[in-house]
């Protein structure tokens, strides 16, 4: 049945009409709510002013029955952020005299959904002052939400860990994400680690104590950890699991890697050895090997490179032919190690920015058209 031009018009019109009506109402009630946070925001702005006087508005009770609702959260979350400036001590004074509050809202947020969750957790970690591993009871608090989260609950729940500066703690949720099987970037766990309030190389100590516990992505996000540390504490243990442990790829990678900032001597003969294994078929270490042995200048190490430009491995080359430039070897000194390996004089041109002779040649031409 063919619908009249009429009909059709009218009900297109209809459309017009009620998508203008709706989107009227949003921005109604986008105006309205905005309208609405920014005085529960003012509100706590007033109220964080009264308890930095010494007679706070609202009791405890008062608090709890707000910082239920996450709206409130968010407000009283924009009033801190307001007075970090002018006021730095408010938050600390603040959770420092409300710690029962905010072990019960805790307890609050751990029955709502996982945005929620991950929202309180981030109000603790950008204003709960550390505690360390007396902070024991809102620390578990904020472990049970691992359970049904998501990785952006979880990274959350994380950061108010390292706030709060509990390495046990910290521990427990490493150990409790590896058993459940839970990828999380080693980048993020690395950068999270660096903001932990407490005593790092300990952490540290701690969580390598128990590698064997962890992930593989954890465990190298534990290790570029660990190569953030101003000291080469680390460098004896890793050395040792090098050579006598079996460890995933990417473990051993971070492991190799750190020696090029923590250039210990006796790390040199391990890492000679693990270049010279690309030509026992284990390529994948002799990559970071040859990167890492750029701190290691001395001729034995340029040597070592020099016959790693030679290796089928394009990576290891590329490695070598780096490590030898940052050494500050000369392309005078190196453009005769390649011999008659043509992949290796692609290398060390390609590194050292060596024009080629065709490139030479159109260069040539090019300026003598110019003439």
């Amino acid at each position: 049945m063919r619908l009249p031009v009429r009909a059709v018009i009218y009900f297109y019109i209809f459309i017009c009409v009620v998508l203008l009506l709706f989107n009227l109402l949003y921005i109604f009630r986008s105006g309205s709510v905005k309208r609405r946070q920014k005085r529960r925001v003012h509100r706590w702005e007033t109220y964080l002013d009264s308890f930095l006087e010494g007679r706070p508005v609202w009791d405890s009770g008062e608090l709890l029955r707000r910082l239920k609702d996450t709206e409130e959260l968010i407000a009283f979350y924009a009033a801190m952020e307001s007075r970090k400036d002018t006021h730095p001590e408010a938050a600390a004074r603040f959770f420092q005299e409300n710690r029962p509050l905010v072990l019960e809202l805790a307890g609050v947020y751990q029955k709502k959904d996982a945005m929620e969750q991950a929202f309180f957790a981030y109000v603790i970690a950008s204003f709960y002052p550390s505690v360390g591993d007396k902070g024991g009871p809102l620390a578990e608090q904020l472990l049970s939400y691992l359970e049904g989260s998501t990785v952006y609950s979880r990274e959350n729940v994380l950061n108010a860990l390292y706030a709060l500066g509990s390495a046990q703690s910290v521990e427990h949720s490493f150990v409790l994400m590896s058993q459940r099987g839970w990828y999380h970037d080693p980048r993020l766990l690395s950068d999270g680690l660096t903001r932990f309030q407490g005593d790092q190389d300990a952490l540290a100590h701690r969580l390598w104590k128990n590698r064997r516990q962890l992930s593989e992505c954890f465990q190298v996000g534990l290790i570029r950890f660990a190569d953030t540390l101003s000291d080469d504490s680390f460098a004896e243990y890793f050395l040792k699991t090098l050579e006598t442990e079996q460890l995933p790829a990417e473990t051993r990678f971070a492991l190799v890697r750190y020696f090029r900032r923590h250039a210990v001597p006796h790390a040199k003969p391990v890492l000679l050895r693990l270049l010279r294994g690309d030509a026992e078929g284990k390529r994948d270490i002799s990559i970071a090997a040859a990167a890492s042995l750029a701190s290691y200048p001395d001729s034995e190490t340029r040597q070592a490179l020099k016959d790693a430009l030679h290796s089928q491995n394009w990576y290891v080359r590329q490695n070598a032919a780096r490590s030898l430039k940052a050494m500050g070897v000369t392309w005078e000194e190196v453009q005769n190690s390649s011999g008659k390996d043509r992949y290796a004089a692609d290398m060390l041109k390609y590194i050292f920015e060596v024009p080629s002779a065709a490139a030479g040649q159109k260069k040539e031409r090019e300026a003598l058209a110019a003439v």
